[in-house]
C-alpha cells in the first residue's frame, strides 16, 4: 500500500512549481530579454562611438597626420577599456573606418577589410556585414560638419563573449538563491504540518473509553474543523457505547429471571410426588423457558439489525402468507392462553421489501400480543392493499396496551405493492 504524505506532496508541488518558474525565467532572459537589450546597449555604445570620432575630427588638421594618430589611439583606447572591463584574457579587435566628404576611406581597422569597406555605398551607416565566416555588426554617423563618415563595428563573436551567457550570469545565481529557498520550504512546511502531527499524538495518547471533547479553542483554524468532526464522531461512538451498555444490562435482567425461575422451578420439580403439582410446575417452566426464547430471539434480531455489515435484502414478498406463517408458529402459544388469532383482509398482496425484517416485526408484534394478552382473549390481523403504492398492517388484540408516550406509528408497507 502506498504511503500518502502531506508533507511530501506540498514539499513537492512548491519545489517543483519553484523550479518551473526558474526554467521560465531563464528562457526568457535567455532568448529574449538579455539578447534584447544586450544588443540594445551595445548597439548605443557603438553608434556613439562613431559619433564621437566624427565630431572630433573636424578639430584636427587631416595634413599633419595627426588624424591618423589620433583615431589610432582612440582606437587602442577603446580595446584598452573592453578589455579591461571583461578581465579574461579577451583579445578585442573592433572596426572603424573614416571616410571624408569625397568618400575617400581615411582610416580602417583592421586593414584586411580596407577593400570591402571601400565597396560602402556613401549611404551606408549601420547594419550587418559578412566577411570573413563572421557576422560584423555597423553603425556610422557623419560629423558636425558633415565632412566626415564615421564607421564603427564588431564581430558577432566579440560581441557574444561582452554580453556573456546569460545562463552563466543568472542560472547560477538563481540556483543557489532557488536552493535557499528549497531549504526554507521544506522547513517551514515541516514545522507548519507539526500542530498535525502532535494532535495525532494527542489523540492516539488517549485511552480506550475516553470519549471528553478536544478543546477546539486551542488548535489552529485549519485544524479545528477535523477537531470539530472527531468530537462529533466520539460523541456518537459514547451514545452508541451507552446504548449497547443498557441494552446489554436490560437483556441480561430480562433473561435472568426467566432462567432463575426455571431453575428453582426444577428443583421444586424433583421434591414434588403429586402428578397434577408437577404438571403445574412443569406449564410454568416452560412458560418461563418460553420467554427466555422470545427474548433470546429479540436480542439476535437486534443485534443483527444494529450490526454495520446488516444490508436489506429488498424483494417480491408476499405479505399475507408471510402473516400466515407467523400466525402458525405462534398459533401454539396462543391455544395454551385460549387466545385464538385470526387473519382477514386482502390476499395476495405483493410488496418489494426484505421478507426477514418483516418477519421479524410481525413476530414481535405477535408474541407481544400473546404475552400481554388476557386469557381466552382475541389477536385480531387484518391486511389492506394499497395497490401499488403499498399495504396496511393492523393488528389488534385486548392486552393493556403501550402507554400514548411510547406509541409509535403503526406498520405500513409501502414500496411497490402489486396483488
Amino acid at each position: 500500500m502506498h504511503l500518502r504524505s502531506f508533507f511530501v506532496r506540498t514539499a513537492f508541488l512548491q519545489v517543483v512549481g519553484i523550479f518551473f518558474l526558474w526554467g521560465v525565467l531563464i528562457f526568457w532572459l535567455t532568448f529574449y530579454y538579455l539578447p534584447d537589450s544586450g544588443e540594445k546597449s551595445l548597439d548605443q555604445q557603438l553608434q556613439s562611438i562613431s559619433q564621437g570620432i566624427g565630431d572630433m575630427s573636424e578639430d584636427i588638421d587631416e595634413g599633419k597626420g595627426n588624424y591618423v594618430k589620433f583615431v589610432y589611439d582612440f582606437e587602442n583606447m577603446f580595446i584598452k577599456a573592453i578589455d579591461t572591463g571583461l578581465n579574461n584574457g579577451f583579445n578585442y579587435r573592433p572596426l572603424i573606418a573614416v571616410f571624408d566628404k569625397q568618400n575617400q576611406l581615411i582610416y580602417t581597422s583592421p586593414d584586411t577589410m580596407s577593400d570591402v569597406i571601400r565597396t560602402l555605398p556613401n549611404n551606408k551607416m549601420s547594419g550587418v556585414l559578412d566577411y570573413a565566416g563572421d557576422r560584423w555588426h555597423i553603425f556610422g554617423s557623419m560629423s558636425k560638419n558633415q565632412n566626415y563618415r564615421v564607421i564603427v563595428g564588431e564581430t558577432h563573436s566579440d560581441r557574444a563573449v561582452r554580453l556573456g551567457s546569460p545562463v552563466g550570469l543568472t542560472a547560477i545565481p538563481l540556483a543557489i538563491i532557488l536552493g535557499t529557498i528549497v531549504l526554507t520550504i521544506l522547513f517551514t512546511a515541516y514545522y507548519s504540518l507539526r500542530p498535525l502531527s502532535m494532535t495525532a499524538k494527542m489523540i492516539a495518547s488517549r485511552q480506550p473509553g475516553n470519549f471528553t471533547a478536544i478543546e477546539v479553542k486551542d488548535q489552529y483554524q485549519e485544524i479545528r474543523p477535523i477537531i470539530i468532526e472527531i468530537n462529533q464522531l466520539m460523541a456518537r461512538i459514547e451514545a452508541a457505547d451507552m446504548r449497547e451498555k443498557r441494552f446489554m444490562a436490560d437483556a441480561a435482567h430480562e433473561l435472568r429471571t426467566p432462567i432463575a425461575a426455571a431453575l428453582a422451578q426444577l428443583h421444586l420439580l424433583a421434591q414434588l410426588q403429586n402428578w397434577e403439582e408437577r404438571q403445574e410446575v412443569i406449564e410454568d417452566m416452560q412458560r418461563g423457558l418460553d420467554r427466555a426464547a422470545s427474548l433470546s430471539r429479540q436480542l439476535i434480531d437486534i443485534s443483527r439489525l444494529e450490526s454495520d455489515s446488516f444490508t436489506l435484502k429488498v424483494g417480491p414478498v408476499d405479505v399475507y402468507d408471510e402473516i400466515g406463517k407467523c400466525i402458525a408458529f405462534y398459533a401454539p402459544y396462543g391455544l395454551k392462553k385460549g387466545i385464538n388469532i385470526s387473519l382477514e383482509g386482502d390476499k395476495h398482496v405483493v410488496i418489494d421489501t426484505d421478507g426477514q425484517s418483516l418477519n421479524v416485526t410481525l413476530s414481535n408484534l405477535l408474541d407481544n400480543a400473546i404475552k400481554y394478552g388476557n386469557h381466552g382473549g382475541m389477536i385480531e390481523v387484518h391486511l389492506q392493499s394499497y395497490a401499488p403504492i403499498g399495504c396496511k398492517i393492523t393488528i389488534r388484540d385486548d392486552g393493556p396496551g403501550v402507554s400514548a408516550e411510547h406509541r409509535v406509528p403503526c406498520l405500513s408497507a409501502s414500496s411497490g405493492c402489486r396483488g
